[in-house]
């Protein structure tokens, strides 16, 4: 079998363990069907002409069966020089790609953190001023903190059809909720907050990944220039795993296989794969 084409087995995993495998991406050739189509190439001859060049490979392992991995093929040119903020012709592309890049990181830090309850902070009045809201946000951490230094959390915010922006927290494990209620009215004054589990979904960490997921996006669509960036925010010191995984030389032409039964074997099952066969990348999870 030629070392470019990855068996369709592979790129397609048996269904019945759970998987499916994402649409190729576009450019891409498509799995060998009926008629005896060509198998589809994840990986470009122009991956095994560059010796010196490398992948860039990234397993995350969250633990309870959670891992992902990603990878993306470096090669040997010079660095690009984007252009003046604001004023690049892909400034579309840049924030959807900025969009993927925040949707990474809030997914990276839920899953590690282990949250697994959601609190919602919310305003009696209509509160519209998005730098006052994380004013406000600022002080409540700080004052749960001096009840419970050890507190984690990740928090998205959200506007509301009136104006009003309010605040979605992952927090981990069962809530004082006396006590942040109080503290939550003593910085705004009038309020409420809101303490619960994910309704749906077996595992919680998922679920709330979904959710949170859910109105980092809305922010993006809806282009709330006030956020300025700060579509997240979360307590310092989560720490992400990772772990570099080395792609042996005589495996270049088939990397993606190998990358996902690195995953396999380390979580039990794959759940989801994409691979990006005109740029060497991919990414795949354990869950669906």
């Amino acid at each position: 079998m030629n070392r470019q084409q990855l068996p369709a087995g592979e790129f397609r995993p048996d269904r019945n363990q759970g998987e499916r495998a994402a649409p190729p991406a576009r450019g891409a050739e498509r799995p060998a069907g009926r008629g005896g189509a060509a198998a589809p190439r994840l990986d470009k001859r122009t991956y095994l002409d560059e010796p010196e060049a490398r992948y860039s490979v990234t397993l995350r392992d969250y633990g309870g069966g959670l891992c992902e991995i990603g990878w993306s093929f470096v090669p040997l040119r010079p660095p690009f020089k984007s252009a003046g903020r604001g004023i690049s012709d892909q400034r579309e592309l840049n924030e959807m790609r900025a969009g993927r890049r925040a949707r990474s990181r809030l997914r990276q830090l839920i899953l590690s953190a282990n949250a697994d309850h959601l609190l919602t902070l919310t305003y009696r009045e209509n509160v519209t001023d998005f730098k006052q809201s994380c004013k406000d946000l600022s002080r409540f951490i700080r004052a749960v903190r001096t009840h419970l230094p050890s507190w984690v959390f990740v928090a998205v915010p959200e506007k509301q059809k009136r104006g009003a922006w309010h605040w979605h927290l992952a927090v981990v494990g069962r809530q004082d909720v006396v006590l942040l209620r109080k503290l939550w009215l003593r910085v705004i004054g009038d309020g409420n907050i809101d303490v619960k589990p994910p309704k749906r979904g077996a595992n919680r960490r998922l679920s709330i990944v979904k959710y949170l997921g859910k109105y980092l996006a809305k922010g993006f669509e809806e282009g709330h220039r006030e956020l300025n960036g700060h579509r997240y925010r979360a307590s310092h010191g989560i720490q992400i795993p990772g772990e570099s995984i080395a792609v042996p030389e005589h495996l270049r032409g088939t990397v993606s296989a190998y990358l996902i039964d690195q995953l396999r074997q380390r979580a039990g099952s794959v759940g989801f794969i994409w691979v990006d066969p005109l740029y060497g990348a991919g990414w795949a999870c354990s869950w669906g």
